[in-house]
């Protein structure tokens, strides 16, 4: 398996070598609420640029709350030409996770990066539920990568992604 970055022998590395070899790490510091948005957007935190001809292991934990009636869905923004498919693992959409139990239906698909997966709430504006994204992102070309989200229907109640939710990206090749 490759591994990166190669670094031959005798070659001294520099400081932005070593810098690429670690692993960017987002996170929100504080929660973003989007009401009455059923069109997909970029969240402003947990979002980076790629390089191109590279390849990137991506783990997304999302800590997020919604009505059931309005739901929480998500996507990925990739650069251009980008291969690879995403996992999606969280309560199954249609799902209420009750207030004293996480359990519940979950879902454990495998999704290219522009399908919308929609998750279960705990019926509840700011109680939060956890739904995990990962993938391996072969890219073409550089550009952004992100977490889009919105709400499943539209509501003026809000839906959240919360404060703790994090990216990481690891550059393997």
């Amino acid at each position: 398996m490759p591994t990166y970055p190669k670094i031959p022998a005798g070659v001294k590395p520099t400081a932005g070598l070593l810098t690429s070899m670690l692993p960017i790490e987002l996170w929100k510091a504080s929660s973003t609420d989007r009401p009455s948005q059923t069109t997909f957007a970029d969240d402003p935190d947990l979002t980076t640029a790629l390089a191109a001809n590279a390849v990137y292991r991506v783990r997304f934990c999302l800590f997020y709350a919604a009505l059931d009636a309005v739901r929480f869905k998500t996507m990925w923004t990739v650069p251009l030409n980008a291969s690879g498919n995403r996992s999606a693992m969280g309560p199954d959409q249609g799902v209420i996770l009750s207030g004293t139990s996480s359990g519940g239906t979950g879902r454990w698909g495998v999704h290219n990066f522009t399908t919308s997966c929609t998750y279960g709430t705990r019926d509840h504006a700011t109680n939060l539920c956890v739904a995990i994204e990962e993938a391996t992102v072969f890219t073409v070309d550089a550009g952004t990568l992100a977490l889009q989200w919105a709400q499943a229907t539209s509501n003026a109640s809000p839906a959240r992604l919360g404060i703790g939710s994090s990216l990481t990206v690891k550059r393997v090749a």
